[in-house]
């Protein structure tokens, strides 16, 4: 009777090990699933995003096909991860339906025109989204999705891009600076938009145009503050004469 009880108690505890042990696996499926999941969502949000804020700048409608085929992926991934989702199957279905409208060799521009932002907020946004999608190329590159001389095509263009956005940005403040007779703030700004401009491996008709547009304007700061050191040094000199004028000796008549 002692050796029943003895391999109940052991059969007890086995069984509790074994009903722990399958509660701790399920568990870790269950954290991995919603892991994978939030990784899914998260490259889908990025995907949708990214392909906003494309459509402003002057990139190819390649680079638009990528990033659609990047998002189709993150769903296809969480349809696989939550099959009974019903939502994702939809929107699979949608993005599919927009991909067969898209052409992974299409590499005429979305837009050729670009202008910046007004608001500082928009900006630092802009410069954002291009740094992103610079990254999320690279990366797409690497797994084969664009071949190397698209990849470094769209990549110069969002680089050159962001170089524009610099450079304008930094000319805008020394412009209103410079209107408002702030001239240490405006060639603090000019100077460090011609440092990005000669900081370029390449030349082109915008960095030769803006180029020698800041360099005028730091030429004419140089020229102002070269006749205003003029006049008041002739002032602080008249000043002087006047003094000495003042107190010499007086003649004895």
């Amino acid at each position: 009777m002692l050796y029943v009880i003895i391999l109940l108690i052991v059969a007890l505890v086995l069984l509790a090990f074994a009903v722990n042990a399958y509660q701790q696996h399920r568990q870790r499926q269950e954290l991995e699933r919603r892991q994978k999941m939030a990784r899914f969502r998260n490259t889908l949000d990025e995907s949708e995003t990214l392909i906003a804020n494309a459509n402003v700048f002057p990139v190819g409608r390649s680079l638009i096909y990528v990033l659609h085929a990047r998002a189709r992926d993150a769903l296809h991934k969480l349809s696989e991860v939550a099959p009974k989702n019903e939502l994702y199957k939809e929107r699979l279905r949608e993005y599919d339906e927009i991909m067969n409208t898209l052409r992974p060799d299409d590499h005429t521009l979305v837009t050729e025109t670009f202008a910046l932002p007004e608001g500082d907020k928009q900006i630092i946004t802009m410069i954002q989204s291009l740094k992103k999608l610079r990254s999320v190329l690279k990366s797409e590159h690497n797994r084969g999705r664009i071949d190397s001389k698209h990849f470094h095509e769209e990549d110069r263009r969002l680089e050159f891009t962001q170089l524009r956005i610099n450079v304008e940005s930094l000319e805008r403040r020394a412009d209103a600076a410079f209107n408002s007779n702030l001239t240490g703030s405006a060639r603090q700004y000019y100077e460090k938009a011609l440092s990005t401009l000669r900081n370029q491996s390449y030349s082109n008709e915008y960095i030769v145009d803006h180029t020698t547009r800041v360099e005028k304007r730091l030429q004419e700061i140089t020229d102002s503050l070269r006749e205003t050191n003029s006049r008041d040094a002739a002032e602080r000199a008249k000043d002087v004469d006047e003094l000495d004028e003042l107190f010499q000796p007086k003649k004895k008549w």
